[in-house]
Parts: structure tokens; sequence; C-alpha cells
């Protein structure tokens, strides 16, 4: 039977879901309709046998107990600090500024927020447990008994971000990819984010993965190889990726021509290349009470995997 491979047609993976690229010496079929629905499978039963998680995604996952396992295929990177937005009437003018106020995600687990999160805490000691979060719903994870902080202020609802955020409603909202549109009355939080992309990856190393691959571990046991070839293939993806990506372009709101300049395209799978970035965010998951352990960087993967 053909094994089953989510393969959205956008950055490296359009080269696997338009075939200019095969996955060697394995009968597959492609494919990826639902977005959300896939995520959330991966609390039940995963969608496809090798399928893609936001990282946040599948650290809670993995902590759970979910019969999954990590290939070191990273779909798409990101710095969220370029995707704060927040009403100009609330009186933010830095990081600190948010604590106390009403800050909208897309859930409180969502990957980007948890990057952001630790971001600044870790630049500007930000302590999110002074925030009154507001979590809209359904997400991803909606389904999931996702553990918080005790004492933590979490609301979970239908919230309309962008009209609660020019309101005034919501004080500030962090979102994904690059963001909404300003307004008159909104503003980034960051007068340059650009910047304070600058600023984190110094201080960090690392350019924070958004999305990657996973598979059952049934699959992967039963088809020796696999993994590696998912990763072969997926990396011939990204050069091609790479060499077709025009300076002029913007990438997760951010312009390719500033990235490349300063060092951070192109990036790379694999578990060296990324394993700063792993050993962070597992640590701002702990820190923010998503998950309970604090597992290895290469006990997340299939053996092997480099």
């Amino acid at each position: 039977m053909a094994i089953s491979i989510a393969a959205p047609d956008e950055f490296a993976s359009h080269y696997i879901a338009d075939g200019t690229v095969k996955i060697d010496g394995f009968d597959v079929t492609l494919g990826w309709e639902n977005g959300a629905a896939a995520y959330a499978s991966a609390f039940s039963d995963l969608a496809y046998d090798v399928s893609i998680l936001p990282l946040s995604n599948f650290l809670i996952a993995m902590d759970q107990g979910r019969p999954l396992v990590g290939i070191p295929v990273f779909i798409d990177f990101f710095f969220p600090q370029v995707a704060i937005r927040v009403n100009k009437t609330a009186g933010i003018h830095s990081p600190k500024d948010l604590e106390g106020k009403k800050i909208g995600v897309r859930g409180f687990g969502f990957n980007p927020a948890v990057w952001v999160r630790g971001g600044l805490a870790d630049v500007y000691g930000f302590d999110f447990t002074k925030v009154e979060w507001k979590a809209a719903e359904p997400n991803s994870m909606s389904h999931v008994d996702l553990p918080t902080l005790p004492g933590l202020s979490l609301e979970k609802g239908t919230f309309d971000f962008i009209a609660d955020l020019e309101s005034g409603k919501l004080d500030a909202v962090m979102w994904d990819r690059g963001g909404v549109d300003i307004t008159d009355n909104t503003a980034n939080l960051f007068d340059d984010p650009l910047a304070e992309v600058q600023t984190y990856f110094e201080q960090s190393g690392v350019f924070p993965p958004n999305t990657m691959l996973l598979a059952k571990r049934e699959v992967v046991e039963a088809n020796p190889g696999l993994g590696q070839a998912i990763v072969d293939a997926s990396d011939k993806a990204q050069s091609l990726f790479f060499e077709n990506l025009s300076d002029d372009a913007t990438y997760m709101g951010m312009p390719v021509k500033w990235l490349r300049e300063r060092g951070m395209m192109p990036y790379r799978n694999g578990v060296a290349n990324n394993h700063a970035a792993l050993e962070t965010v597992i640590r701002y998951a702990h820190e923010q009470g998503l998950i309970s352990t604090w597992p290895a960087v290469e006990d997340l993967f299939f053996a092997g995997a480099i």
C-alpha cells in the first residue's frame, strides 16, 4: 500500500507536490487538503502517514505520548517579532508594556505565540504570566487538554482579532507569518521590526522553524530508510526553492534580500542544522507550561537522523 505524504504547494514543498522531486525507493501518494484538520489529527489518528505540524504542536503531541516520530524537514521558518500588532491607544511602546494587557493569539500553544513569548522574555525580560491572554477557538488544538501554568489568565472563545484590535477591545495581537496590514489605529510593536529580528538572531543564533514533518512511528519502523529518503528529497526541493526565490520577494513578512545579506537564508533541514533552534523551542514550551518533560532533541526524530 502506498505511503501517504502531506505535500502543500508552497515553499520548497512545492517541488515535491508538483512531482519535480521524487521520493526515491518508496511508493507514495501526495496530498494536502485541510491544514487545520491535518494538524488536529496528530492528537487522534494522523491524517497522513507522513504529515506536517507546527513545531509546538509536535512537542505537545510527543509530550502527551502520541505514537509519532519527527522527520527533520522544516517547511517554513519565521521571525514572529515582525507580526505583533498593537492598538495605538493601549500605551504599548516596548515589550514590557505588554504586561497587564489583553493580547490575542490563535491558540495559547500556537507556535508563533510560543516563539514570540520566549523571544521577548529572553531579550527584554517580558513576563507572559502578567498578560490577559485571549485564545481564538476553534484552533488546531481546541480538542487537546492543553496544560497551563497555575494562575495564568487565559480566556478561550470566538474573537474577531482584526476588529477587536482596531476598536481597542484587545491591546495587541500576536499573528503568524508577517501579520496583518497596519491601520490608522494600529501599529507594529517595534518601530523597526527587522532590527528586532537582527537582535534576536544575533543573541539566539536561530532562525525559528515554524512547521515540520512527522510520521506515524509504525510507518517509519515498517519502512527502513523512509525518513532519510524524505529528507533527501526535501533537501533537493529546498535547493530548487532557493535557486528560484528572487531577492525582490518577501518571505514571511521579510525581504528575501535582507535575509540573505544577513546570513539567515538559505536555511537548511536536518537535526544538526537546527539543533540550537530545537533546544530553544523545547525550553520555551517547558517554561510556558505546555510540556511536562524536557526531551533530548535527538529523541524526537527517527533513529539515525542527522
